[in-house]
């Protein structure tokens, strides 16, 4: 171990990756919305939470993210 790097505490997991945070907070935000009745359209949510994971996939897959 280098004198740069802190030790973890014991117990402590893994950072979660940003795919999984937003998928996390997707699926939290798209039952909120739905909420709403008809105002929510469910299949554009998707969608657009589908680009944006694949984007950060990608970006974590290149370690950018």
């Amino acid at each position: 171990m280098s004198s740069e790097e802190a030790p973890r505490p014991v117990g402590m997991h893994r950072p979660q990756r940003a795919a999984e945070c937003f998928a996390e907070h997707s699926a939290a935000e798209k039952d909120r919305l739905k909420s709403f009745g008809d105002v929510f359209d469910e299949a554009l949510f998707d969608e657009a939470v589908d680009l944006v994971l694949r984007k950060l996939q990608r970006m974590e897959d290149e370690g950018q993210a």
